[in-house]
């Protein structure tokens, strides 16, 4: 990153989300219990893990990209159950995943309106990013 990088901007990111001029959150990262971050690079060694961690990291994806891994990262976002199959597994950090469960949300209605979406049919991050920006009425 050309300025900062990917772990000063993701501290700096927890921090304005505590900061009085964050106006909240959508309902994709809501339903996360906070902007989701995943670090992606080809530098991310598992003996660091407690540092990405302390950093904010929610998960991460090692380059070059797995794109089926990360869609079912994507997708943890909205549905625990494929997040809680994706938690890190010592031994096994090439794989990419979450570092935790999700964390709970303050507003659970949205929350649960993406729940029901995804267990209709599969949640594809197309389908996420639809909806994210979809009317809350139309919701």
């Amino acid at each position: 990153m050309p300025i900062v990088d990917g772990l000063t901007s993701t501290k700096m990111i927890r921090l304005f989300e505590q900061s009085e001029g964050h106006a909240g959150l959508s309902l994709v990262a809501n339903n996360h219990g906070r902007i989701p971050i995943i670090a992606v690079s080809t530098s991310l060694v598992e003996r660091e893990k407690d540092t990405y961690v302390s950093a904010g990291f929610d998960g991460w994806i090692l380059k070059p990209i797995d794109f089926k891994r990360l869609e079912t990262l994507l997708l943890g976002i909205v549905d625990d159950g494929v997040r809680d199959e994706s938690l890190y597994v010592s031994g096994e950090w090439e794989r990419g995943g979450w570092f935790a469960q999700r964390h709970e949300s303050e507003e659970p209605e949205p929350a649960h309106r993406l729940k029901k979406k995804a267990g209709k049919a599969e949640l594809r991050l197309d389908e996420i990013i639809q909806y994210e920006q979809a009317p809350s009425a139309v919701v």
